[in-house]
């Protein structure tokens, strides 16, 4: 098999289904809905575009300066994709929690407190902080595999819980999600290989890069076709999602003020109870006197 022709295919795929996706999502529509999955599909297509001009376009400086100009391009575009790509799960979660907004608000707090967590991870893993290309591998593959596990975290809620919020497998939050989850599967693979320090074979790559295109055709496909009608939400009003959403509506809200009056001890009760018979005794004994 011509590896060489199999790997210029894919990666000519690769840039144009990028721009295909990026052009679909400059909709109003899909914009004002993702507008953090918009921007990571933005960066991935100027980075697609800029790496097929490095490898096949005309030699216009010295090789080791192309070398450099994509290692920075690269690297740059990692680690801020794994900024975008945790934001886009965000946008995901809330498209996908809609019906339910108190679960969509308190997501939105966990998703931020799972983003700190990655950065102190990230931190504490580095084991030197010597600048130099090294680190900033270790920095990218770190914050890819931890955007990568919060990707496979949002496609196995959405796809346990998807009946319970009206979803359906034709829904483009699922379609995201699950184009999310492949690419998540995608860099965890190729971070492992990394860190294992094996030589990837051209069909290590090859299989790499197909993933990739099959991801963009799986957001190429949810993007393109009309949204399908979302199930309503119905649940019992007994029933478990219906109170945490409630219960989450609630938190962080002050509703109105009451003040609650201490209950009285027993012993003042007795005595009322005492007084009042009392009274009742002297005012009967005044009628029948009368």
């Amino acid at each position: 098999m011509n590896w060489s022709l199999a790997h210029t295919i894919t990666v000519n795929l690769d840039v144009l289904l990028s721009i295909a996706v990026c052009a679909t999502f400059s909709r109003p529509s899909l914009r004002k809905h993702y507008p953090w999955m918009f921007s990571y599909l933005s960066v991935r297509a100027v980075t697609a575009v800029i790496v097929e001009f490095l490898l096949y376009g005309p030699l216009l400086a010295s090789e080791m300066t192309y070398t450099k100009i994509y290692f920075v391009v690269y690297w740059t575009s990692c680690l801020i994709s794994a900024a975008l790509i945790f934001l886009s799960c965000l946008d995901v979660y809330r498209e996908a929690m809609s019906p339910l907004p108190g679960l969509a608000r308190m997501g939105t707090t966990v998703f931020a407190w799972a983003a700190i967590a990655s950065v102190v991870v990230t931190a504490t893993t580095l084991t030197s902080l010597t600048p130099g290309s090294e680190t900033v591998a270790k920095i990218g593959l770190q914050l890819l595999r931890c955007a990568g596990a919060t990707e496979l975290c949002l496609l196995a809620l959405l796809l346990l819980s998807m009946r319970a919020i009206g979803l359906s497998l034709r829904s483009r939050p699922m379609g995201m999600a699950l184009g999310l989850g492949l690419m998540a599967a995608i860099d965890c693979a190729e971070s492992i290989v990394s860190m294992l320090g094996v030589n990837a074979t051209p069909a290590i790559q090859l299989a790499f890069e197909v993933s990739s295109v099959i991801t963009l055709g799986v957001w190429s496909v949810y993007s393109a076709m009309p949204e399908p009608a979302r199930r309503a939400v119905t649940v019992p009003v007994n029933s478990a999602i219906y109170k945490w959403d409630q219960i989450a509506s609630a938190l962080g809200h002050k509703g109105t003020q009451v003040a609650v009056q201490p209950a009285p001890s027993f012993f003042l009760v007795d005595v009322e109870k005492v007084v009042e018979r009392a009274f009742v005794r002297t005012l009967k004994g005044k009628e029948s006197e009368s």
